[in-house]
C-alpha cells in the first residue's frame, strides 16, 4: 500500500514539474527567440555593394545610407539610395531613390520616392533626368521600368507621360502612354 502512494505522488510530482518546466514564461530559450523574431536580421551603415562584368570591369555600384534585412526574410531595405550603372559602352547611368527593397540573390531593385535616373552628361542642354515616384532596375538586363507617371527632363526641354522603360545597354528609352511634352527654343 505504502508502495502505491508513493508511486502515485511521484507520478504527481513528475507531471506537475514537467508542466512548470515546458511553460514558456519560464524558458529563456523560448523568450530569446521570440525577441530575435522581432528584431532585423542584419543591418548595415553606409554600405557600399559592387558587381562586377564577365571582364572583371564593375559594372554597377549600389551604396545606401542604411540596409536592414526584413524581419529574417531574403528581403532587404536599403535607405538614401545610390546605384551607378556603368554600360558596356562606357557610359554611367545614375539612379537616386529615398528606399529600394532587394530580394537576397535576386537581381532586381524596386525603387520608391524621389527616383531619379539620370543619364551621361552629352551637350550643352546637360544629362536627360528621368523622375518618377517608383522604378524598377533589372541589373542584368540594364533595363529601369516604370508604371507610375514619369518626367523627363534635358535643359528646359521636359516630356510628361505614364509608364516608361529605358534600356541602359541600348541607350533606349520608350514612353507607354500620356505622352506629353514641351520643348522650348
Amino acid at each position: 500500500m505504502l508502495f502505491r502512494i508513493f508511486t502515485i505522488i511521484a507520478v504527481l510530482a513528475l507531471a506537475v514539474s514537467t508542466w512548470i518546466l515546458s511553460n514558456p514564461a519560464r524558458n529563456p530559450d523560448a523568450a530569446s527567440v521570440v525577441n530575435q523574431a522581432k528584431s532585423p536580421g542584419y543591418f548595415l551603415k553606409q554600405a557600399v555593394m559592387t558587381d562586377y562584368d564577365e571582364l572583371g570591369n564593375p559594372s554597377i555600384r549600389i551604396a545606401a545610407e542604411r540596409i536592414d534585412q526584413i524581419e529574417h526574410s531574403t528581403e532587404v531595405a536599403l535607405y538614401n539610395v545610390r546605384v551607378d550603372y556603368q554600360s558596356p559602352g562606357g557610359q554611367a547611368w545614375v539612379m537616386f531613390g529615398d528606399e529600394a527593397r532587394v530580394q537576397t540573390g535576386a537581381k532586381i531593385v524596386d525603387m520608391t520616392g524621389n527616383v531619379r535616373l539620370q543619364g551621361p552628361t552629352q551637350g550643352p542642354d546637360g544629362p536627360a533626368v528621368i523622375q518618377s515616384d517608383t522604378m524598377s532596375y533589372d541589373v542584368p538586363l540594364g533595363v529601369a521600368s516604370t508604371d507610375s507617371d514619369v518626367r523627363i527632363s534635358f535643359g528646359q526641354h521636359a516630356l510628361n507621360a505614364r509608364g516608361l522603360v529605358a534600356n541602359l545597354k541600348e541607350h533606349t528609352v520608350r514612353l507607354e502612354s500620356r505622352v506629353n511634352g514641351h520643348f522650348q527654343p
